[in-house]
């Protein structure tokens, strides 16, 4: 007999729970070695973020859990049959399902130990036939069944020496299952409740018996309707099923069980209450178990027969959505669900803080003739959005929503600027700014123009100098007579120019010589006006003028012009001829290299080196006034006029195209972007803040303000028309349409429970109680 115990073949349970290591024939030395091995056990999770604890998130408690136990494993037939040679192994074994129960929280683990108790029985019944043979003669027979067969083959099998064989119609490994009749459904996961609050709720796990693997495993659901105080079944949907195990089935649940029928107020119907069966063949069903769906914020829900909830007390039911109390609005944080004061409506919050002006300053500064652009930035301590309003200023200047500040600074006075700031609940902030105006103080017809090196608000600014003046202040009369070239002769410096003064040896005695010679037209600009030593020789050779032969060479960029007479050559004058002449001169401080060849200074090009260069260039039409400095045209600021300026001001994340021109994001319009769009449009008065956002009057409330509000809401399906004003379907009548209509009346004291439809007294019958 031993031989058959060590050599029948192992069950294969429900939990497809397999050994590490094939089990076939164990002598006694391995029986006494063999330790068995669970890789659950061993793991490490370096991530486990939470510590189990009662009760697990699907709802078992610790005291169901350790009653499951008892029932799987000291009340089977090996617990009952081996118990006395096991001991403490049975205690042992419950403490170890309800851990397993605790970690797994799933019940097909409540077996998952008998496999270790069926070979620690094996082990057990071994040793004491080996050692007290005599004295187990008597119960060795049942110990032998129990492991063979067990729970006796349930009443459906023969036990036999290799296990139970199963009669007709039964199956598994103790014959427990029908395999031609309908499965049967225990129990649902969390006992059928599920919270949106904290669940997926688009799928259930199914626990029962007679669950088999196929293709044709579906799971029934229908839904039920609550109509005149009961639940009425809908039409059934299959939906698919995910085999687990035997007794183990998840089912697929409708999409739209998160979701009501209608925006109405919350009451104590749950969001949906599905009836839920389980086919192995889809034409043979279980029996049924129904599921709860709600919303924990405002519900509270029990498995029981009525399938109503118990609405909370402190909730809010706004725009068709349930929020609990505290509960801000996503997009205003100033307004709260306070149902104290209204359970249909936000509130504002109590004691709601006004916005700051973070950039704070008592004075701001500008100067006369700047276009003066500033940005206030405040902040609400409850997060919502600010709006400022401009209450007065100088005159031009506007103030935008989102606290862009713009002026031409056209006067010399100092002025107020007093706005508010206000966020979506109205809380308000007053600011008065004192504005002062600093003279430009450039001299010269010089011209005042931002320092951007400074922060906005400061007033500096710096001189851009017209040509001939230079220094912070264009104070500076630029010299042009740096380079020296009036030669021997005095350079007068003059306002972008100089003229020279020559001696008047050089003015009286060779004007003189070529007024006899008829020749003074020539040689007057250079010698008159430069002042140059070109007649280094006594009168008398002026007689050899006309043959122009000079007994030594003229030097560099000269030309002999007359017997002996050296002159330079045009376009190049000073003492030795070395210095180019530019006409008219180089400007912005080039120098002439050849005649009328000008070397620019770097940011400078052009013929005479007037046309000033900024890297990156100006935008938009701007003017490089002087080295990387634009003058921007009307509608441009920035260093290189690159950021457009609408007179207004783009708001709501509009983009400025061109002066004045905004480019609006979806779901605003208007010059300045100021005005939502909803589509469709806010119905019954109410005003569209936000791109499709409604803010509706009292009494109606729905994206677009399409529901009115009728406290106690309407029933049978009665459509809430305006404030307690209830359109009632065909068949109802009342103010709220809770009367039900029977058309002829019901008699005998029958009584009208749905449209035409009579509830008769006992004794009375047909379709008006007359029969």
């Amino acid at each position: 007999e031993s031989q058959s115990i060590t050599s029948r073949g192992k069950r294969q349970n429900y939990y497809e729970y397999h050994p590490v290591f094939l089990f076939q024939r164990l002598s006694q030395t391995d029986l006494e070695g063999y330790r068995y091995f669970f890789p659950e056990d061993h793991a490490t999770d370096t991530d486990q973020k939470f510590l189990p604890s009662w009760p697990t998130p699907s709802g078992l408690t610790e005291s169901r859990a350790l009653g499951l136990c008892q029932q799987a494993i000291a009340n089977s037939s090996i617990g009952r049959s081996c118990g006395g040679l096991l001991g403490r192994r049975i205690e042992d074994a419950i403490s170890m399902c309800v851990k397993d129960l605790l970690l797994k929280d799933d019940l097909r683990w409540a077996e998952a130990s008998l496999a270790l108790l069926e070979n620690e029985c094996e082990k057990r019944v071994l040793e004491e036939i080996n050692d007290n043979q005599q004295e187990l003669q008597g119960s060795i027979e049942n110990l032998l069944i129990a492991l063979k067969c067990p729970s006796l083959c349930s009443g459906n099998g023969e036990c036999t020496d290799w296990g139970c064989a199963c009669f007709k119609g039964y199956g598994s490994y103790d014959c427990s299952i029908l395999s031609d009749q309908a499965p049967e459904i225990m129990e649902l996961e969390n006992a059928g409740l599920c919270d949106i609050r904290q669940y997926d709720c688009t799928s259930v796990r199914v626990f029962g018996h007679g669950f088999r693997e196929s293709s044709s495993l579906k799971c029934e659901i229908i839904k039920l309707q609550y109509s005149d105080s009961q639940w009425i079944p809908g039409e059934p949907l299959t939906m698919s099923a995910a085999f687990q195990n035997a007794r183990t089935v998840d089912c697929q649940l409708p999409n739209d069980g998160q979701q009501s029928d209608a925006m109405d107020l919350i009451d104590d119907k749950p969001i949906a209450w599905w009836q839920i069966k389980i086919s192995n063949d889809g034409f043979i069903y279980s029996n049924s178990k129904t599921m709860i769906i709600y919303d924990g914020a405002c519900q509270t829900c029990e498995s029981q027969e009525s399938g109503l909830c118990t609405l909370k007390e402190k909730t809010c039911n706004i725009d068709g959505l349930c929020y609990g109390e505290g509960d801000t609005n996503p997009t205003s944080p100033c307004l709260l669900c306070r149902p104290d004061i209204s359970r249909l409506t936000w509130s504002v919050v109590e004691n709601n803080q006004p916005p700051e002006l973070e950039t704070f300053q008592d004075m701001l500064q500008t100067f006369y003739g700047e276009d003066f652009v500033y940005q206030f930035l405040a902040s609400d301590p409850e997060g919502s959005a600010i709006l400022f309003t401009l209450e007065s200023g100088p005159e031009g200047a506007s103030l935008s929503p989102s606290g862009l500040l713009l002026w031409k600074a056209v006067s010399k006075n100092p002025h107020k600027l007093t706005f508010s700031l206000t966020d979506d609940c109205n809380a308000e902030t007053k600011v008065e700014i004192e504005v002062r105006v600093k003279s430009c103080d450039c001299l010269n017809n010089g011209s005042c123009v931002t320092n951007i090196n400074f922060p906005p608000g400061s007033g500096r600014y710096l001189c851009v100098c017209v040509a001939g003046f230079e220094g912070d202040l264009c104070q500076v009369n630029t010299d042009d007579c740096k380079l020296n070239q009036c030669g021997i002769g005095r350079c007068v410096d003059g306002i972008n120019s100089y003229y020279c003064e020559c001696p008047p040896e050089l003015q009286v005695d060779v004007l003189k010589y070529f007024d006899v010679l008829n020749r003074y037209t020539f040689l007057q600009d250079t010698v008159m006006l430069k002042c140059h030593r070109l007649f280094p020789y006594s009168f008398h050779c002026s007689l050899n003028y006309l043959s122009a032969i000079c007994r030594q060479t003229c030097g560099k960029n000269m030309e002999c012009v007359a017997s002996n007479i050296c002159k330079c050559k045009p376009g190049y004058a000073g003492y030795n001829c070395q210095t180019a002449l530019c006409r008219p001169d180089c400007k912005n401080h080039g120098k002439c290299i050849k005649p009328n060849v000008c070397e620019c200074l770097s940011g400078y090009s052009g013929s005479t080196c007037e046309e000033a260069h900024c890297k990156p260039p100006c935008k938009n039409g701007g003017t490089c006034l002087a080295r990387n400095l634009c003058t921007c045209p009307y509608g441009f600021v920035g260093p290189r006029c690159d950021t457009l300026v609408c007179n207004r001001h783009c708001e709501n994340g509009g983009e400025c195209l061109a002066p004045d021109t905004c480019q609006c994001k979806p779901g605003w319009y208007g010059p300045t972007c100021s005005t939502a769009m909803c589509d469709p449009v806010c119905l019954n008065g109410g005003s569209c803040t936000k791109p499709d956002v409604c803010l509706c009057p009292r009494g109606f409330f729905g994206a677009q303000c399409q529901n009115a509000v009728c406290s106690p809401p309407c029933k049978n399906s009665g459509h809430c028309m305006r404030n307690n004003v209830c359109a009632c379907p065909d068949g109802y009548t009342g103010r709220r349409c809770e009367k039900s209509i029977c058309e002829p009346r019901c008699m005998n004291g029958g009584r009208c429970v749905g449209p035409n439809v009579c509830s008769c007294p006992s004794g009375w019958g047909g379709k008006r109680c007359n029969t």
